[in-house]
C-alpha cells in the first residue's frame, strides 16, 4: 500500500528520511536494536511497507550475525513477510519513531519455548521467527508527537476512569499512540496531577472494542480548540505484551481507515 512521506505510524518513505536522523555502523546500530529488546519496545514489521499486512512483535535476540523476531501467532501476516522482499521496521521507544529496513528475510518454525512474553497467545503451540541480518542503519526521527492518531468520530472512542466500586467517568479520546493516549476533560473536573496513576482503566470504542489499560498522568493543558474542557496526556503503565500489542494493532486499524478516506 502507497505511504504518504512522513507516516504517523507506518514507514516513512525512504527520500523523506533526513540524513541527521541516521545511526549507522554495525556496533551502533546492532546497541539501538539491544535497546528495543531491553526496552520489550513493541515493533511493527511491515512487508514491503504494507499496512495491511503488518506484524506487532518484540526483538528476541540481537548478535554479531543477525536480529531475530518472534512471528508467532499472526499467521497472516507471517506469510506476507515469507514471501516479501524486504520488511520496514517501526518502534517507537521513548516516543521517538525508530525506522530501520530489514533483508533478506527468513522465517523458522519450531515447537514452542516453555515460557515466554511474546505477543502470540499461550496457545499457539508453534514458535515462528524471523531472522534477519543487523540492518546498515536505523532512523530515529525526532518527531515526538507524530505518531499519534485520532480515531474517528464513528468509532466514538472513550477512555473510562474507575473512581471506584460502580462508579465511573467516561472521557473522550483526543488521540492514541503505541506508547499513551491523550483524553479531553472537562474544565469542572479537578485537573489530575503529573505521576498520578489511574488503575483499571479501560479504552472503549466502535461498539465492540475493549482494552484494559493502566495510566499514569504525563501532562495537563490548556487547548483553545477544547471550549470548555483541558488535554490531559497519559503513557501507559505496567500494561502487560498482549494489551499492549492490542493498542498497536488498534492504532494501526485506525491508521489504514484514515488514508482510505
Amino acid at each position: 500500500m502507497p505511504h504518504e512521506a512522513h507516516s504517523p505510524i507506518g514507514p516513512d518513505a525512504p527520500d523523506a528520511l533526513e540524513p541527521q536522523f541516521r545511526i549507522e555502523g554495525a556496533f551502533a546500530v546492532r546497541a539501538v536494536l539491544r535497546e528495543l529488546m531491553t526496552r520489550r519496545a513493541l515493533v511493527t514489521l511491515y512487508p514491503e511497507d504494507r499496512i495491511d499486512d503488518a506484524l506487532v512483535t518484540r526483538i528476541v535476540h540481537v548478535d554479531t550475525d543477525g536480529v531475530e523476531f518472534d512471528a508467532s501467532g499472526q499467521a497472516r501476516s507471517a506469510q506476507a513477510l515469507r514471501e516479501a522482499r524486504f520488511a520496514t521496521g517501526v518502534s517507537f521507544p521513548e516516543n521517538v519513531k525508530t525506522q530501520f529496513r530489514l533483508e533478506p528475510l527468513t522465517l523458522e518454525e519450531g515447537p514452542a519455548p516453555p515460557a515466554t512474553d511474546s505477543p502470540a497467545s499461550a496457545a499457539e503451540s508453534a514458535w515462528t521467527t524471523l531472522r534477519t541480518p543487523v540492518p546498515a542503519e536505523v532512523y530515529r526521527l525526532q518527531r515526538r508527537d507524530a505518531f499519534r492518531v485520532r480515531p474517528p468520530a464513528g468509532d466514538d472512542a472513550h477512555c473510562v476512569q474507575r473512581l471506584g466500586a460502580g462508579r465511573e467517568l467516561r472521557h473522550p479520546l483526543i488521540d492514541l499512540s503505541a506508547g499513551g493516549l491523550s483524553i479531553r476533560m472537562s474544565d469542572e473536573e479537578p485537573a489530575p496531577s503529573r505521576g498520578r496513576i489511574w488503575r483499571h482503566s479501560r479504552i472503549e470504542a466502535a461498539d465492540t472494542l475493549v482494552i484494559p489499560c493502566e495510566l499514569v498522568v504525563r501532562g495537563v493543558y490548556e487547548d483553545p480548540a477544547l471550549e470548555g474542557a483541558r488535554r490531559v496526556a497519559f503513557a501507559f503503565h505496567a500494561m502487560p505484551s498482549d494489551v499492549l500489542r492490542r493498542v498497536q494493532m488498534y492504532v494501526i486499524d485506525i491508521e489504514k481507515r484514515l488514508r482510505r478516506e
